[in-house]
């Protein structure tokens, strides 16, 4: 199959009012099963923090969904007018701006909370609405815990200004239970929002599978720690942990990750407290996934086998900046930065290590056996994990330039497993033609003072030597990968290029092969960088809907490579 990532907050359809929508990913739907596309790779969709630029990745609920997808139409959302414009209704200074490249996340919230509010009031009080009430209120008695908690987190969060919990007032969950009570309308409000959103996405999921065209969606491996599931479930939390991964690489943009890591801020699980139930939590938030996803990716698929993890929170990462491991230590008490619950240090910690992965991987599958679970296996990987995955049936990555044999050379398409998951980047990466034309950038510094007059000194010859070492070993990879050959290859991105890497990238063994929107609409943008906080992240959006995609070249481009590889 070939696939498609395309983060909701991306999509752009007419009146989509800052953000993408559901009704924009029916759009992109339609465009998928026109082009040869099997799948739409979305990141997260659970409902998110108030911040200006929040993560998908830390989410406040494992279960509820965010109401800013929406589609804010009549026939989508029960009691909604027929929307007037701005300046109408005395609202020009929030509704978002027309076309802009970046969601602009506060906007675009207090527009759709106004326009969502004036429709729940309808609904709530309006005659007309009676029949759609009574099914409101049946598919809230069918829900578990998670709704009541959810909305009381939601209600309390606004009423204490923040949605970190530690910082409230009060800190029972009971008590907290008992205070929301006397909100009760703000309470049926945001249990509302999640059956309308529900019931959005389960359109959705109907239109897709009539299509042929399957959604793919993303478990983050971990939860915020200011979240509904942390306050009311802590049982099943360590928050004397933050989640995270080991320092690894070049993150010139964040010192601290360059240094120690990266600390996502997330709390480890009980796992032992967790199999007291049976692993109620994690079988209820794979459901509640697969509802909407024909298939999945779990984030971070590592940490099931063992996690890194810090005894600081991210808020206190400067602090820490500066300081030796030792320092750190005394600051928390003898405890350092590591993996939990062991190291891969000795054999018998390796064994253990593996049989909780593969004891809580099968929990996960058992969960929905017929969803097709992709394993985001990068990074810090140990020699079990891979092995296990493929016993497991779980599809890991394989990004061909970290597939490097023993001998130097690539590992070429063909050898890959079938059971695997085939890109030249995600969203955390940027994109191929950026990678590509920073080592030719290299190649050609070399080159370009190799031929100038008079040649620079032998300190900054060594190290432009060293950087065109670098970056021709890289594109020679790919050269190989694709069948180019140098003289084609020793240049900057161009189409021949795209062509070549994508076409032997679609023609690999692999059962999933994807590119990011990016990557197929020649937009340079990053989606995200890890460690770091703002900026454009999780903002880029397309400057086309998906009506004007189809009539794009790229579009006609994918549809061919994809026929001519098989994979439509």
């Amino acid at each position: 199959m070939t696939g498609v990532l395309l983060p909701l907050f991306s999509l752009r359809r007419k009146n989509d009012h800052g953000i993408g929508d559901l009704a924009a990913l029916k759009e992109w739907i339609d465009w998928a099963a026109d082009h040869g596309v099997g799948f739409l790779q979305l990141l997260p969709v659970n409902a998110l923090g108030e911040g200006e630029a929040p993560s998908p990745y830390s989410a406040v609920s494992s279960v509820a969904l965010e109401p800013m997808y929406l589609a804010l139409e009549p026939e989508w959302v029960p009691g909604l007018p027929e929307l007037a414009q701005p300046s109408e209704i005395g609202m020009d200074a929030l509704h978002p701006a027309s076309d802009p490249g970046l969601v602009d996340y506060a906007r675009v919230r207090a527009w759709k909370a106004v326009m969502l509010k004036r429709a729940w009031d309808v609904f709530r009080d309006g005659e007309a609405f009676e029949g759609r009430r009574r099914d409101f209120q049946d598919w809230v008695l069918l829900q578990d815990a998670w709704l009541d908690d959810f909305a009381c987190f939601r209600v309390m969060s606004r009423l204490f200004g923040s949605c970190e919990w530690w910082k409230w007032p009060e800190q029972d969950p009971d008590r907290v239970r008992l205070m929301s009570e006397e909100y009760g309308d703000a309470m049926l409000y945001e249990k509302w929002l999640q059956w309308l959103a529900f019931m959005q996405w389960d359109d959705v999921r109907r239109y897709a599978d009539s299509r042929g065209v399957a959604l793919m969606g993303d478990i983050p491996i971990g939860v915020a720690m200011a979240s509904a599931d942390v306050f009311f479930e802590r049982r099943n939390f360590d928050v004397s942990w933050s989640g995270g991964a080991p320092a690894e690489g070049d993150f010139a943009d964040d010192p601290f990750t360059a240094k120690w890591g990266q600390n996502w801020g997330i709390p480890l699980y009980r796992w032992e407290e967790m199999a007291e139930d049976g692993f109620a939590w994690w079988k209820r938030r794979i459901r509640m996934t697969t509802r909407i996803f024909r298939m999945y990716r779990v984030d971070h698929i590592l940490g099931f086998y063992r996690i890194y993890a810090f005894p600081w929170i991210p808020e206190e990462n400067p602090v820490y900046l500066s300081l030796t491991p030792d320092e750190a230590a005394a600051r928390c008490g003898g405890r350092r930065p590591g993996f939990q619950p062991r190291p891969d240090w000795t054999e018998e910690d390796r064994k253990l290590n593996l049989a909780q992965g593969d004891r809580l991987l099968r929990v996960l599958l058992e969960a929905d056996p017929s969803a097709a679970v992709i394993g985001e296996d990068l990074g810090c990987v140990p020699d079990y994990v891979r092995p296990d995955l493929q016993l497991l049936r779980i599809a890991g990555f394989k990004i061909p330039h970290w597939e490097i044999r023993e001998d130097g050379h690539i590992v070429m398409g063909d050898a890959y497993h079938p059971c695997s998951f085939a890109v030249y980047a995600t969203h955390d990466f940027p994109p191929i033609v950026d990678t590509w034309n920073e080592c030719w950038d290299k190649v050609k510094a070399f080159r370009d003072a190799e031929a100038a007059q008079p040649v620079p000194g032998k300190e900054e010859m060594d190290a432009l030597k060293a950087g065109y070492e670098d970056g021709r070993r890289v594109l020679m990879w790919f050269a190989e990968f694709c069948g180019m050959n140098e003289e084609t290859a020793m240049a900057a991105w161009n189409p021949q290029i795209k062509n070549a890497m994508f076409d032997a990238l679609l023609a690999c063994r692999s059962r999933y092969v994807a590119m990011m929107w990016t990557e197929l609409f020649d937009d340079g943008r990053r989606l995200n960088i890890p460690g770091t906080v703002g900026g454009i992240n999780w903002r880029p959006r397309m400057g086309f809907t998906a009506e004007e995609a189809a009539g794009m070249e790229q579009s006609r481009w994918l549809a061919g490579l994809a026929e001519k590889d098989g994979r439509v």
